[in-house]
């Protein structure tokens, strides 16, 4: 099926466009929030979607029952690239600045679009390629600039968390169609901390005895990151192709860099700043280009 397909009314299209702008914001949080515990990937991963997936339960359990054998697959596979994609991306930022992590996990959009032009047999749209083209110099622009500590494996583990991220979005977004936001995130959050969990036990993973400080920022992390940041584009997959999500989350490091300065002393050069703007401007061009109409039809939401 074709991704990110269903017709908006301008209703619609606002509201889409404020809870993306939300998720956004809370996504922005995630690196800040994670740099500043104690707890292990794993642990923080786990305990993140597990939180999640609890007080979703009330809309994804009796979905569930519902749900065809197909539609249960895509959930399954899309809960397990979550998981993957926070203990990534979890593990490169102990290694890490958290503007250069923030910004190499962000290399999503590439992945994204090639996932697209492979399933669909499409290519990707030339808003978009024109978006990617202005975004990632800006991306690498930043990267190069952001100074701090520079690892190898960090940086891969960041990059690897992004293709994860990829599959993610896709999957994700091809059971919007049928699935409401909450039950899709609840669905998806329960696949990936069971995983983890069980992840958890065979690496022998500290699960408890963390300082009050960690738990504080992992009910941060449960509510901001992952209920506004995560589930406000899973809202919007239902309207929006995977690849131009990937595309707004570029946005992230902007809002992530801001917020490392403020709390850990991670000040951007003005090559970053101008790499910034480059990232703005890119999305801007990727999401900014109206579309042709199209019928209104209904959605679960």
């Amino acid at each position: 099926m074709s991704a990110g397909s269903a017709p908006m009314s301008p209703a619609q299209r606002r509201r889409v466009g404020v809870v993306l702008f939300a998720a956004v914001v809370g996504i922005s949080t995630s690196a800040v929030l994670v740099k500043g515990m104690t707890a292990s990937p794993v642990a923080v991963a786990a305990w993140r979607t597990a939180g999640a997936a609890w007080l979703l339960a009330p809309a994804w359990v009796p979905a569930w029952r519902r749900l065809d054998g197909v539609v249960r697959l895509r959930l399954l596979g899309a809960g397990l690239a979550l998981a993957v994609h926070f203990v990534l991306w979890f593990a490169s930022l102990d290694l890490t600045t958290v503007l250069r992590s923030t910004l190499l996990v962000c290399t999503t959009p590439v992945w994204a679009g090639l996932l697209d032009a492979v399933i669909d047999r499409r290519l990707p749209t030339k808003p978009w390629v024109a978006g990617v083209l202005v975004a990632l110099p800006g991306v690498g622009l930043m990267s190069g600039a952001s100074g701090g500590e520079v690892s190898l494996l960090g940086d891969g583990l960041a990059v690897a968390g992004a293709v994860a991220a990829a599959v993610y979005l896709r999957l994700g977004q091809a059971v919007r169609s049928t699935v409401g936001a909450a039950a899709a995130m609840g669905a998806m959050c329960a696949v990936a901390a069971v995983a983890l969990w069980v992840a958890a036990g065979v690496t022998q993973a500290q699960m408890l005895g963390f300082d009050a400080r960690t738990w504080a920022l992992l009910v941060a992390a449960v509510l901001g990151p992952q209920l506004v940041g995560h589930q406000g584009f899973t809202y919007a997959m239902r309207w929006v192709p995977a690849s131009t999500l990937a595309v707004i989350v570029l946005l992230e490091p902007v809002g992530a860099a801001i917020l490392a300065a403020l709390v850990f002393g991670e000040i951007p050069t003005a090559w970053s700043l101008a790499g910034g703007l480059l990232v703005l401007g890119g999305v801007g061009i990727a999401v900014g280009m109206p579309r042709r109409p199209q019928r209104q039809g209904s959605v679960p939401v």
